[in-house]
């Protein structure tokens, strides 16, 4: 079924009434889980055509969003028979998680349906796996190598598009994590390098090929791998936080900032990344609290000082929050540490930004040498311990453990001059 696109909530009402099964994204511009979610989003209404599949922006329809309790992007809201139901998705959807809720609501399965036609498996010398900073660099070198490559990656940018602004990048004196995107987008695509915009699902190795799986049901065959897929958000681990994202809880200031106008709202961690998000959000929020487990804020010293000179910003230092509160949506949340007398702390948004970590899926499918925080031990070469496999960016022990755009960039650039060394000794 097409996918429609809202024009007002008096539409809405009429589709719910007159569809049984009903499924609801709303999005926002500058919203990298969103641009994520698109194309499952795509996949998900060719696969379950009964039914009706509908995209509201949010900016656009912002008294619908309030009345059905979203206050982040993407979130995605589920209703039979014009009843909402206790299903729904926010913040970076997961393709299966999405499928598994459609399946549950329509009794059906809508794997066939996306299964691509699997006869033909493509073959490439290489696939770069990931398409954040490393991975695209990667590409434009192996474009330039003449290398007979694909890339692979189911969010161009990766996690760096989530960055407000970035200020350390040598050619750009101040530019935001989805403009620097499309900047290296588009040199990729000058360069004619091939993409599949998917998750790799499954990898393993066939005689002297990788064969992977992808998200959307293709396989394909490379020589050699570089895996480039970058970290996840670390989460809370609190009883009740994942539930409520996408209600209070949220992953991407720049995605949900303006959901919080002239309202209070708490930032957790004391990294660069806290650092921005807390700087971005007091420029609309009426009140911000960072709160940092350690005495001191680590990072930029520039952003360190931007915060101490904002009178917006409170940092409660040697802090942990211990209880989000809130059963719909956050009403406020529990320190172990008393501020003004009071371990309870009444905000409208938490913005958790505490840190990221490897994902450790194809990590685990390819069983490959990692240090104590999961990330792939790599040689001078950015070769893995795994032969034909090479890694690059965030994921790994790189560059003294510096996680930056330009260092990742740089190990995937280094990572290419020996993948193309190896390939030439074999011709």
């Amino acid at each position: 079924m097409k996918i429609t696109h809202l024009e007002s909530s008096a539409e809405f009402i009429i589709l719910k009434q007159t569809h049984s099964l009903v499924v609801l994204d709303f999005y926002s511009e500058d919203c990298p889980p969103c641009e994520k979610l698109a194309p499952i989003y795509e996949q998900m209404a060719k696969a379950f055509p009964e039914i009706m599949f509908i995209k509201a922006f949010r900016q656009g329809h912002r008294a619908l969003a309030e009345s059905l309790g979203v206050s982040g992007s993407p979130t995605v809201l589920f209703f039979k028979d014009g009843e909402l139901l206790d299903y729904y998705l926010s913040g970076y959807i997961e393709e299966q998680d999405f499928k598994t809720i459609l399946e549950t609501i329509s009794g059906k399965s809508g794997l066939s349906d996306l299964t691509a036609d699997n006869k033909k498996i493509e073959q490439y010398d290489l696939c770069i796996i990931g398409n954040g900073p490393a991975g695209l660099a990667a590409a434009v070198y192996a474009a330039r190598y003449k290398i007979d490559q694909l890339l692979i990656g189911d969010l161009p940018g990766g996690l760096m598009t989530s960055s407000h602004k970035i200020c350390n990048f040598p050619s750009e004196i101040e530019i935001s994590g989805t403009d620097l995107t499309q900047k290296m987008l588009n040199k990729v695509v000058a360069l004619e390098v091939p993409q599949k915009f998917a998750r790799v699902n499954l990898i393993k190795q066939i005689g002297e090929f990788y064969e992977l799986t992808l998200s959307s049901g293709e396989m394909v065959r490379a020589k050699k791998i570089l895996l480039a897929t970058g970290t996840k958000h670390r989460h809370l681990n609190l009883p009740n936080d994942q539930a409520l994202v996408g209600r209070g809880v949220s992953y991407c200031a720049t995605c949900d900032a303006m959901f919080y106008a002239n309202k209070i709202v708490a930032v957790i961690g004391g990294s660069d990344s806290a650092n921005t998000a807390a700087l971005y959000l007091a420029k609309v929020a009426k009140q911000v609290y960072q709160i940092y487990r350690n005495d001191s804020l680590r990072g930029e010293v520039a952003w360190i000082d931007q915060i101490k000179a904002d009178d917006k910003i409170t940092v409660l230092y040697s802090t942990k929050v211990t209880e989000i509160i809130g059963e719909k949506q956050v009403t406020g949340l529990k320190i172990d540490k008393p501020y003004n007398g009071l371990t309870d702390l009444s905000v409208d948004g938490i913005f958790v930004e505490v840190g990221s970590e490897p994902d450790q899926t194809l990590i685990n499918q390819l069983s490959l040498e990692i240090d104590e925080g999961h990330y792939i031990k790599t040689q001078a070469n950015q070769m893995t311990s795994r032969a034909s496999v090479w890694a690059a960016g965030d994921i790994t022990t790189g560059s003294d453990g510096f996680r930056q755009i330009i260092t990742a960039g740089a190990e995937g650039a280094i990572a290419i001059a020996s993948i193309f060394k190896q390939l030439q000794a074999k011709k």
